[in-house]
């Protein structure tokens, strides 16, 4: 009968806080000295670029005054009730006569982007803008009168900023690249023109709620 050998445990000696602390920097450093020297970067040097999303991106949340019916679903159907109805007096073509009527108000605090309102919507009185990069200065500012809910918000960063896309490269994984729309058709401005499935693989890498 084979007896297999008994395993004899080895002691390994316990590195020093000093050693770990060493070789943990060293090995920070090494990282971003070899990432730095990389031409393939991919990072967003943001806001001199920014992302230009696909249409149908969950951005921020505009109302389309007259063709909302007052129905109030995009307050019903809100999971984080960031939507509320206000009641406002409305002159009456038909009747003509001023009615109170309800229009919907949004409160970004609390607004998921899920789009569950401009979907219920009967009307299609709301609707997303493809941008998602805003600044406020305080916390009320994100509570939204009627007539700030009406207007798109200023996309600043496209002012100031440069496009651009990411694409799958097959030999360099993947690549960020210029975004340029001319005449209806997309253009790459680096890399030369890419094919249908790279755009559309560039699509799926592109971030977004849409």
């Amino acid at each position: 009968m084979h007896v297999p050998a008994k395993p004899s445990p080895k002691e390994v000696p316990r590195a020093t806080f000093l050693g770990r602390a060493v070789a943990g920097n060293l090995g920070a450093l090494a990282v971003g000295v070899k990432y730095f020297f990389d031409p393939n970067r991919i990072t967003l040097l943001y806001p001199h670029e920014y992302i230009k999303l696909r249409q149908g991106y969950r951005g921020y949340i505009v109302l389309i005054f007259d063709k909302c019916i007052s129905c109030a679903s995009c307050a019903r159907i809100c999971p984080a009730r960031a939507m509320k109805m206000v009641s406002i007096n409305v002159f009456d073509k038909k009747l003509k006569k001023y009615m109170k009527k309800k229009y919907p108000v949004i409160n970004y605090n609390r607004c998921i982007f899920c789009g569950f309102c401009v979907d219920v919507c009967p009307t299609e009185a709301l609707y997303h803008v493809p941008y998602h990069d805003l600044v406020y200065n305080s916390m009320a500012d994100m509570v939204l009168t009627l007539e700030d809910f009406q207007k798109e918000p200023e996309f600043v960063t496209a002012k100031e900023g440069v496009p651009v896309t990411y694409i799958y490269d097959e030999k360099k994984g993947l690549v960020k690249v210029h975004y340029e729309e001319e005449g209806g058709e997309v253009q790459k401005a680096e890399g030369g023109q890419a094919s249908a499935a790279t755009e559309a693989q560039g699509e799926q890498a592109q971030g977004g709620g849409g």
